[in-house]
């Protein structure tokens, strides 16, 4: 019987989060006319898997930070 670990998930988002933090840190995502839009779409997809995350582990994101 296989078993289910949730703090799996939890350590994922911590580890995506951290990661996401640095390169938000270091980039500037608005700046660069060429790249603006595939740095919101990523932005946009940790912003995704952050969420679910939350949501399978029933803990409500907040709306802003």
């Amino acid at each position: 019987m296989e078993e289910y670990d949730p703090s799996q998930i939890a350590k994922y988002l911590i580890e995506r989060a951290k990661v996401f933090n640095k390169y938000y840190a270091s980039v500037r995502i608005l700046e660069n006319q060429n790249l603006r839009y595939s740095r919101l779409a990523l932005v946009l997809s940790v912003k995704i898997v952050l969420k679910e995350g939350l949501r399978l582990l029933e803990i409500k994101a907040p709306k802003e930070m």
